[in-house]
């Protein structure tokens, strides 16, 4: 899904589907309110110019990682060119865990050498 600012058809974003998609946000985060509070946060940072678009992604994929539904409609909010990618949120449990493995080893290698 590109980013470019513009929702399905190419018109513009409404003032709706943003209170919609911000609707969407806090009910995924209803039992975890401070994540919310922090995506919240991390959007007065970038309307005050405290936070660059670049910065902004990066917070926000972190914020809303595993929930690509939510990262893929904050794609539509990006200046064109910028998108977050999701493309590691489909790696399999398996494989998660396959990575969790191989980095606790590597810890216990240098535990054990030093």
């Amino acid at each position: 899904m590109a980013g470019g600012g513009e929702g399905e058809g190419g018109s513009k974003l409404t003032k709706k589907y943003a209170e919609t998609y911000l609707k969407e946000v806090r009910e995924m985060f209803e039992d975890k309110k401070y994540k919310y509070d922090m995506f919240l946060q991390v959007m007065k940072d970038f309307s005050t110019q405290r936070a660059d678009i670049v910065c902004v992604m990066g917070r926000v994929k972190e914020l809303l990682k595993g929930h690509s539904n939510l990262i893929q409609g904050f794609n539509l909010f990006l200046p064109k060119g910028y998108e977050i990618s999701v493309d590691e949120e489909k790696a399999s449990p398996e494989e998660k865990i396959s990575e969790f493995d191989e980095a606790f080893d590597f810890i216990t290698l240098i535990k054990v050498k030093y």
